[in-house]
């Protein structure tokens, strides 16, 4: 059986308001979704949790829902899940830090890349003096 797909007329116009506005709404679902999160991992033993929490914390477009799922889990469980002491613990501690501010308002907005116009002198390879004549 074929499922059916979507097609959207491509648009030569960019909106930045709709834009902005698609950018915002993700961010909110984004904030639903860990906000529920407790819910939906309720019936899981604490070490799937931990795995899970791991898992969605990879994957950036869930990292929040990581977090959230993090904030559940006891600090031997998240250190067996990782594989490490070290990001066991740097992933508890943010786990807790991200707790406190589920619920606070995020501005939606990514950070800006820049790049580099120019190279510093040090990082650009220097000519033997008989080849730059």
């Amino acid at each position: 059986m074929r499922h059916a797909a979507f097609r959207f007329a491509p648009s030569n116009v960019i909106d930045r308001d709709d834009h902005a506005a698609m950018s915002e709404a993700l961010v909110r679902l984004y904030e639903a979704a860990a906000h529920t999160v407790s819910d939906a991992v309720a019936s899981l033993s604490g070490s799937e949790r931990a795995r899970l929490a791991v898992y969605c914390y990879g994957r950036a477009h869930l990292n929040a829902i990581g977090l959230a799922i993090a904030a559940q889990c006891d600090l031997e469980q998240l250190i067996a899940a990782s594989g490490s002491t070290a990001v066991g613990e740097a992933f508890f501690a943010q786990s807790r830090d991200a707790s406190a501010l589920v619920g606070k308002p995020s501005h939606g907005r990514r950070a800006v890349i820049t790049l580099a116009t120019s190279a510093p002198k040090s990082l650009v390879p220097q000519l033997p003096a008989e080849l730059s004549a």
